[in-house]
């Protein structure tokens, strides 16, 4: 899932914040020289009641990992399922019934359908799918439609289960059929921003480290790049603290960075748009131009302003002593990047 994006900034080296399973102290920024308070701990919730972001940063036991772990792979295992079946004449409806079928068999639930998480479209209804089957333009929060898939479409299906009282987000994408260069390029590079960021994300490194890396693979395949939504932390609840968004602006860079800690999980989601040539995606300052969405009819669904397609990777990570594993592949991937 992709959150709202929220004002956080660094996050304080107490040697007691170091610890498993506890809370580290965010800064957040209301303004140049505001004071911070390095013994109150802070509900996450009273700044973002649905949409993550907040005071607190929780750094996850070792049981806590696995548990977050296991609701990974069931969000992994159905959306690698209804991805299979993306083919020309499915449609996303049939896409979304899969995915629930495998959440329903692992007696996990579909955190999306529990809260109604996008107030600035003035939503107040249940997500009215088990999960988000994006198809070309239609981009965040896609309801699923009974429209047949067609050669060329790219889709992308993001599931978000909660299993035993932990969270996990998974989001990928194909490209239906054949399809053409241009889709099959932007799924690519969708997929290199995230393997960027893996090989980047470890303790003492700064997101925005992170986010520029993402960033300049979204610059160099010419990609436009959604900043209106972001990343975020997991746990017990679908959107937590911190905010992790996959490029930089202003904004972040003032307020929002942060330093990656052993054991903080996150949800990193690199979100992007085909660019018409000659459409810049960062400024002359080395920001993000963040691509322009608008809400439909149903509610729910943001399309991008232009038409133009797009997709999204996400994948739930902990940050380890030497680099990060991605939870959902099971101990499969696991980076060695060391701090910098």
């Amino acid at each position: 899932m992709v959150t709202i994006r929220t004002t956080a900034d660094d996050i304080l080296n107490d040697a007691d914040a170091r610890r498993r399973g506890v809370v580290a102290t965010v800064r957040i920024a209301e303004g140049v020289g505001s004071e911070v308070n390095r013994t109150a701990a802070i509900d996450a919730h009273s700044v973002m009641p649905r949409f993550g972001g907040g005071r607190q940063v929780a750094l996850r036991s070792s049981d806590e990992i696995e548990a977050i772990r296991e609701a990974a792979l069931v969000a992994r295992t159905a959306v690698d399922a209804a991805l299979r079946c993306a083919v020309v004449g499915a449609t996303p409806s049939s896409l979304a019934s899969i995915a629930s079928g495998i959440i329903a068999a692992a007696r996990a639930e579909s955190v999306i359908q529990s809260v109604p998480f996008d107030a600035r479209i003035g939503n107040r209804s249940h997500f009215p799918a088990a999960c988000c089957v994006a198809v070309n333009d239609r981009l965040i929060h896609a309801v699923p439609s009974d429209e047949p898939l067609r050669d060329g479409d790219v889709v992308t299906v993001d599931v978000a289960v909660r299993l035993r009282g932990w969270c996990a987000d998974i989001a990928d994408c194909v490209v239906v059929g054949r399809g053409d260069y241009a889709g099959l390029a932007m799924v690519h590079g969708c997929h290199e921003m995230l393997q960027v960021a893996l090989s980047t994300m470890a303790p003492g490194v700064r997101w925005s480290t992170v986010a520029k890396a993402m960033q300049d693979v979204a610059q160099c395949r010419s990609l436009g790049i959604v900043t209106s939504y972001a990343g975020h932390g997991i746990g017990r609840d679908l959107h937590e603290a911190p905010i992790a968004p996959c490029a930089i602006d202003r904004e972040f860079m003032l307020h929002g960075d942060f330093t990656l800690l052993p054991n903080m999980v996150l949800s990193v989601e690199p979100t992007v748009v085909r660019h018409a040539d000659g459409v810049r995606s960062v400024d002359a300052d080395g920001y993000a131009i963040g691509v322009r969405l608008v809400a439909c009819p149903d509610g729910w669904t943001m399309r991008t302003e232009s038409g133009m397609a797009g997709c999204a990777v996400e994948r739930t990570v902990v940050i380890t002593r030497n680099g990060c594993e991605i939870l959902d592949e099971a101990r499969a991937s696991v980076s060695t990047q060391t701090a910098v």
